[in-house]
């Protein structure tokens, strides 16, 4: 019997623990509808981000979304200049850890901590233990290779390869804004290991162009052989049977796509929801379905090798001295400051 009662008030204590976050995310949405509004600042494409807030307004309607939607650096650069009028005007902020701010961002107040419910579901390496950040999805960078142009066999496997005489000469696209892949290998490998492979690399003559698609699209077109680019956007391509596929070089750095919530929130309740919903299983497929790779561990990449069965290392969020690295980046591979 008095197992029973045990087994009893355990029950009840679990049922009562969910009876409160069922009320406590009832009193969320009701605060959140009176605000009747959000804005949220992303990185996400405009359809894309247009899809996630028609499915939040239709679930907690008459909430409307307002959309500002552009890279991470104008995002952040609007973020501070606004903060620096007092127009607080964004209340969710999405896509800017790649910029080096988050910390700046974190003591001036201009993000705020809310560890959302929705982040048990997240693992501890791609979210704040305080709950000023966590990583919506991530994005691992990887070797992409023309499949007409190099065969599986003959494709680079480790960053060494990249070095043969054969990949000389313009074969390797690049990208100017590779910061936080430069940043992550140099603090895998140590500072002076890594400069001087980079050095090496460098004598390589790669050829260095803005944005992870179209390289991935001049790959295909046979422009060049080999392009180091976001995972999920050559695989992407590679599951259409396009003449592209990938090699996962280890360690693989990844970089995470963060969501914060404002400091100084127009429609905290709104603000908080919305993180919830982000995070939310269905938001995850959802982002999953858009060929990105969800940071819920419950939802798994589609291929799972997308971010499965390699060595990584994600780039450091916290590192306040990115320009440190964007400067040393430059001069490697002689790229002109801001190109």
């Amino acid at each position: 019997m008095r197992s029973v009662g045990i087994l009893s008030l355990a029950v009840l204590a679990l049922l009562t623990g969910f009876n409160s976050a069922q009320a406590q995310s009832s009193d969320l949405a009701a605060q959140a509808k009176k605000e009747g509004a959000l804005s949220w600042y992303t990185t996400l494409s405009v359809p894309e981000a247009k899809e996630f807030a028609a499915a939040f307004e239709k679930q907690y309607p008459p909430i409307h979304i307002e959309i500002f939607r552009s890279g991470a650096g104008a995002i952040a650069n609007r973020i501070v200049s606004e903060y620096a009028a007092k127009t607080y005007r964004f209340d969710v902020v999405q896509g800017i850890s790649s910029r080096g701010v988050i910390p700046a961002f974190r003591r001036r107040g201009i993000i705020a901590a809310y560890p959302s419910p929705e982040y048990k579901f997240v693992a501890n390496d791609l979210k704040d233990k305080d709950g000023y950040w966590s990583a919506m999805y991530v994005n691992t960078i990887v070797l992409a290779y023309n499949t007409r142009m190099v065969k599986p066999a003959e494709a680079p496997k480790t960053y060494d390869d990249l070095l043969q005489p054969r990949w000389k000469g313009k074969k390797i696209s690049n990208d100017t804004e590779n910061f936080a892949w430069f940043d992550g290998l140099i603090k895998y490998w140590g500072r002076e290991k890594a400069l001087v492979y980079f050095r090496k690399l460098a004598a390589q003559d790669q050829v260095f162009q803005r944005g992870s698609r179209g390289r991935i699209q001049l790959v295909m077109a046979g422009e060049f052989p080999l392009t180091i680019a976001y995972g999920p956007h050559v695989q992407g391509y590679t599951s259409k049977a396009a003449p592209i596929d990938w090699v996962a070089l280890e360690p693989v750095v990844f970089i995470f796509d963060s969501v914060s919530m404002a400091g100084k929130p127009a429609h905290p309740a709104a603000a908080k929801l919305f993180i919830d919903f982000l995070f939310s299983k269905a938001s995850q497929t959802k982002l999953r379905e858009m060929n990105r790779i969800p940071s819920r561990v419950d939802v798994e990449p589609d291929p799972p090798r997308l971010f499965r069965g390699f060595a990584r290392v994600g780039q450091d969020v916290e590192d306040e001295n990115l320009s440190q690295s964007i400067d040393l980046y430059r001069e490697i591979f002689a790229l002109p400051a801001g190109g």
